[in-house]
């Protein structure tokens, strides 16, 4: 159903579909209570689009911020980032972040 929506904001002009969190980020969209992805229903989004490079993904939360990045790449749209953490997220999709030099250092050794 969210994907043939997608598809109609898009038929109509839309230039990106924003899927929304809230400030919270939690119990809302495709996040549990807990502030965690629920993989199915961004599965099921994913799924009805043929480029998610229309879809601009809300994600307050540095966990949520990079989860998308590791399961869409550094280019993924995310949306609803507060301000005095924009440059938190720009380390996070450089891999220059704890949470990400890992993952980049073993991907530049393939």
């Amino acid at each position: 159903f969210v994907h043939q929506l997608i598809g109609e904001d898009l038929e109509n002009g839309a230039f990106k579909v924003i899927i929304e969190a809230r400030e919270a980020g939690k119990a809302v969209g495709i996040f549990d209570k807990e502030g965690e992805i629920k993989h199915d229903e961004v599965d099921n989004i994913i799924a009805g689009v043929k480029d998610t490079n229309c879809l601009m993904w809300e994600a307050p939360l540095k966990n949520q911020q990079q989860a998308l990045i590791f399961r869409m790449g550094i280019n993924v749209n995310l949306g609803n980032i507060p301000p005095d953490e924009v440059l938190a997220l720009e380390a996070l999709r450089q891999g220059v972040r704890g949470d990400t030099l890992k993952k980049a250092y073993l991907e530049g050794k393939k």
